[in-house]
């Protein structure tokens, strides 16, 4: 979401809006600021799990979602080869598969 989520509230609200998707569980990733020097904007990361599908999506006029289950170290491969390219997924899954890594 190219908006800034205040909070766990605003992240429940918008993902469900964009997914159709409800989550039993909800765990913050990471807080982290894309342009630090430049601007105090953060980004507040979530992981999601235990997602059951209760309504279609919910879009904004301007906004294009497409929802697709995609395997962990496919994702990763993607940031690899540049495939994927914005700041939000990458730092998710890379602190993601960091702490799956280390617990």
């Amino acid at each position: 979401n190219a908006g800034v989520f205040i909070g766990r509230t605003e992240f429940v609200r918008e993902f469900l809006e964009e997914t159709g998707y409800e989550a039993k569980k909800i765990t913050h990733l990471v807080r982290y600021y894309p342009l630090l020097g430049y601007s105090l904007q953060y980004i507040d990361c979530f992981l999601t799990t235990n997602i059951k599908k209760i309504s279609e999506q919910n879009l904004d006029d301007e906004e294009s979602i497409e929802v697709e289950k995609i395997p962990l170290k496919k994702v990763i491969s993607m940031i690899k080869t540049g495939k994927i390219i914005d700041s939000k997924t990458i730092t998710s899954v890379m602190i993601y598969a960091a702490k799956k890594k280390l617990n």
